[in-house]
């Protein structure tokens, strides 16, 4: 028998440790690379989703733009342009991406179909847009589904107790503003007027304006403004106390006025084809009455007066439109909107029945909220002028006209729906344009087939000069304002409960103007009925597979 050495052991011990360690290796090196992979796959699927996401951001963009190019002014678009997306080839009117790739995923492509359009609400423009995204990243395939609703919603123009398509002006110590006011051009002060609230003016290469402010303006703290604002005046932020926390609200002044130069023009909802509003007024049984009997149901073809007293109010329910001039003054009741077709005279004080008031300080912010929401609304919307005071008298005519024709105002585009005003006065290229003088004849005949002006109404000036007060008598407006072309008249101490929106301003005033924003728009601005505009496209749903 021969005895196993010391060398063969070592050996055979040598050889299994090695086999141990082999398979360690091997076992380690297999599960680094399924590791790997895994990691990979991860990365890829998260990829794949970012990538499917982005693709349908890209075509809900897409859509919005085309859209937008397609109606660049319409106030109500046409939304059936989205009726046929899902037809399997809307090629003719938006190209969707196929096998698109994006650089910053490298070797990834998305497809992007269209595959259900829907109408929401029957009554309503509302358009929701079914997206479906296909993403393959490194053979690793993912979807995203999306429902994305096109609508309309109250313009941003709203946001603001005053709001100018032109240059900017506030002149005057007697000025005071209770809320964020805008241009869409350079802004200027005078005389260091109020603003209890932000300042904003825009680059508009149109104007030549740089989107300058300049001059001085002031502010009051909260609590002069508190001990000092009257209740139509909007709220602080914080409404009580110093606690934001506890008494939060964003849309109260918070004791600053900030100025923000050189921002983006805002687009004005353009009233054209008033046909939309007189679907919408229909669609919504929109009237006005006095005593019980209805003077406007729903759309009236022709101009009216409307006079209201504490006894005989003019009551306001839901949109209406008059195809023609609206002269209106006294007590208003309801909630609504007044669309004219040409212009509205405001030709004496309009205050509210029930008008709302903000306390202030205000402990309970949410419940003033929700009382003020059924108090009293009035929206004038006009495709023409917003006038205020009798304009037949002299001292309207010399103080005011001076400053509704060039070069206080300057030539624009304009609709051409406008030209049954009078508007379309000359092209530039395939766009109509007016010159912007409002002081001459606008081509149309008074009732007693006299000439008319932009700025006069359709009725005769002895009926007029009956009905208006001077303009220096007219103290108190309670509604938001707005018009296509000019706001103008000349008072004396005027408040002003709501907004004025407007494309030129010529207001001339001997005493004070205070302009208290009505909050109300911003959170029910919609159910007010008042000019709208295309809203940024909204993701209703979405889901990832």
């Amino acid at each position: 028998m021969k005895r196993y050495s010391d060398k063969g052991m070592v050996l055979i011990l040598l050889y299994f440790l090695i086999v141990v360690l082999l398979i360690t290796f091997i076992a380690f090196i297999s599960r680094s690379i399924w590791e790997n992979k895994d990691v990979f796959r991860s990365r890829d699927t998260l990829q794949a989703y970012y990538l499917a996401e982005a693709g349908v951001d890209e075509v809900k963009r897409g859509l919005y733009d085309t859209f937008r190019q397609v109606f660049p002014q319409a106030l109500l678009n046409d939304f059936s342009w989205f009726d046929d997306l899902d037809d399997g080839d809307p090629s003719n009117k938006y190209t969707l991406p196929t096998d698109a790739a994006l650089a910053m995923v490298a070797g990834g492509t998305y497809t992007v179909t269209i595959t259900l359009v829907n109408q929401p609400d029957l009554t309503e423009e509302d358009r929701d847009i079914t997206f479906v995204c296909t993403a393959v990243v490194n053979n690793t395939s993912k979807i995203v589904t999306s429902v994305v609703r096109y609508s309309l919603a109250t313009s941003s123009v709203f946001d603001y107790s005053y709001f100018v398509n032109n240059l900017g002006w506030f002149w005057g110590g007697g000025l005071t503003s209770q809320g964020d006011i805008r241009s869409n051009g350079d802004f200027s002060f005078g005389g260091n007027p109020t603003v209890n609230g932000d300042i904003y003016a825009s680059v508009n290469a149109d104007l030549g304006a740089n989107g300058d402010i300049t001059g001085n303006s002031r502010n009051d703290s909260i609590d002069f403004y508190r001990n000092n604002a009257d209740s139509a005046a909007r709220p602080t932020n914080p409404t009580a106390g110093s606690d934001p926390d506890v008494y939060a609200y964003p849309n109260g002044y918070d004791g600053e006025s900030d100025r923000f130069p050189q921002q983006e023009v805002l687009n004005m909802p353009y009233l054209g084809d008033l046909n939309d509003y007189q679907n919408l007024a229909v669609s919504q049984n929109g009237t006005i009455s006095q005593g019980g009997v209805t003077l406007v149901d729903n759309v009236l073809n022709d101009n009216v007066v409307l006079i209201g007293t504490v006894v005989n109010p003019i009551v306001i329910n839901g949109p209406v439109v008059v195809s023609g001039d609206v002269l209106i003054k006294g007590v208003v009741t309801g909630q609504g909107t007044i669309f004219s077709g040409r212009n509205t005279h405001i030709i004496g004080d309009i205050t509210y029945q029930n008008p709302p008031d903000w306390l202030k300080p205000d402990t309970t912010p949410d419940a003033t909220d929700t009382q003020n929401a059924t108090r009293d609304f009035l929206g004038l919307a006009s495709k023409g002028n917003v006038i205020v005071g009798d304009y037949t008298r002299n001292d309207w005519q010399v103080n005011v006209t001076t400053y509704l024709q060039p070069p206080f105002t300057q030539a624009y585009e304009v609709d051409s729906t406008d030209s049954d005003n009078g508007y379309v006065q000359y092209y530039q290229g395939a766009n109509p344009y007016f010159n912007g003088d409002y002081t001459v004849d606008d081509g149309g005949t008074k009732l007693d087939g006299s000439n008319r002006k932009f700025y006069e109404s359709s009725y005769d000036d002895t009926y007029v000069g009956s009905v208006a007060e001077p303009a220096n008598q007219i103290n108190q407006i309670d509604a938001v304002t707005y018009t296509n072309h000019a706001f103008a008249g000349r008072v004396g101490n005027l408040t002003m409960n709501g907004s004025l929106i407007a494309r030129d301003e010529a207001i001339i005033y001997s005493g004070s103007i205070t302009m208290n924003y009505d909050i109300r728009v911003k959170y029910k601005g919609d159910d007010f009925y008042l000019p709208r505009e295309l809203d940024l496209p909204r993701t209703q749903y979405m889901k990832r597979d």
